[in-house]
């Protein structure tokens, strides 16, 4: 019985340090990118936070990578359940129309990361993820559709660990 017990409890300790370990930094995806904007507008990169818990961006850090050139765009502030939280680009980053888009935790940990992205066409198109934080880590996530900046992108929402 006692041995029992022991086992209970282990189990139960190791389901409830996997349940903590899925709330907060895996909730955040990239969910919409701009990487040419009309008018020279700057780039931007939307976040959204699929999780019920807030999460602290403080010391996060979304880059834009194409090639031998890097977009850092430095996080801060809280994004919150099924919230939005965008990132601008520098203005003078006016030359780059292809990129990878990398989301870092605190940590330096990659978080979310895109496939390759192209946009030359300076219009309000942007790669969007449909529905909302769709994640599987394949192309088909991404649609170069009108930008919905801040907003959802249509779609249902898709949200983990709710009914």
């Amino acid at each position: 019985m006692h041995n029992m017990k022991c086992v209970s409890l282990t189990v139960l300790a190791f389901c409830c340090a996997v349940a903590l370990c899925s709330v907060g930094l895996g909730n955040v995806v990239i969910n919409e990118v701009e990487l040419s904007p009309p008018n020279n507008a700057s780039k931007w990169v939307e976040l959204f936070n699929t999780g019920d818990q807030p999460v602290d961006l403080t010391g996060w850090m979304v880059k834009i990578v194409d090639g031998a050139w890097t977009g850092p765009i430095p996080l801060s502030g809280v994004i919150g359940p099924n919230g939005y939280h965008l990132a601008e680009g520098d203005p003078r980053w006016n030359v780059i129309f292809n990129g990878t888009v990398i989301l870092y935790d605190s940590a330096g940990t990659v978080v979310d990361q895109t496939h390759g992205l192209s946009d030359s066409d300076e219009n309000d198109f942007t790669w969007v993820r449909i529905p909302d934080g769709k994640d599987t880590d394949t192309k088909g996530d991404f649609a170069y559709l009108m930008g919905s900046k801040g907003r959802t992108n249509g779609g249902a929402v898709l949200v983990l660990g709710r009914s």
